[in-house]
């Protein structure tokens, strides 16, 4: 009986480590699919300031992965939508707030004409009160009139370089939150 038993835990033993082998085989397996994946991240948003208000954003960044080409984010700020215009003036400003899970940069852009102007004021990692680290994009303060009806165009970019292209970012997303604060301007 005793060498029944035994070998039962061997053959069980084996089988477990030939599942963990496999489990293996298939992570690397799915990261190298990835890599050779071609995505373009190109998002048109847009925030309308009709009032003051506070609007947000969130970007789940779970199909971004390693690569050369940036991703490219791009988003609008006005106080005109369809017929309707602010009846006040307006100041805002952008925060861009990221979970620090990947190792990401960003850039931030205003477009100007056929030119842009990076517009990135502070760019920090700070900790929330639960030990969590986030990264957190602001700018300066822009102003929108009521009599002038206006519409700012930004581009973010996102890099995330090839040389991550392991599996110890396979299954580990990053959100990415864009902020709009706007209040009435004061003179």
């Amino acid at each position: 009986m005793n060498k029944k038993l035994k070998r039962l835990y061997i053959k069980l033993v084996i089988l477990i480590l030939c599942f963990f082998v496999f489990v293996r085989i298939v992570t690397l397996v799915l990261s190298k699919y990835e890599s050779e994946a071609k995505s373009t991240a190109n998002v048109d948003v847009a925030f309308y300031l009709i009032n003051e208000d506070y609007k947000t954003m969130t970007l789940n960044l779970e199909s971004i992965f390693p690569q050369n080409d940036a991703y490219i984010y791009n988003f609008s700020v006005g106080n005109i939508e369809k017929n309707k215009t602010a009846e006040i003036d307006i100041i805002y400003n952008l925060t861009i707030r990221t979970t620090t899970n990947l190792p990401l940069t960003f850039e931030l852009y205003e477009m100007i004409g056929t030119g842009k102007k990076n517009i990135i004021k502070t760019n920090t990692i700070e900790q929330d009160e639960y030990g969590t680290y986030f990264r957190k994009i602001t700018t300066d303060s822009e102003e929108l009139y009521y009599k002038q009806p206006k519409t700012n165009l930004y581009q973010l970019i996102v890099s995330f370089p090839e040389n991550y292209n392991t599996t110890n970012y396979q299954n580990i997303l990053d959100v990415l939150e864009i902020n709009v604060d706007s209040q009435q301007m004061t003179s």
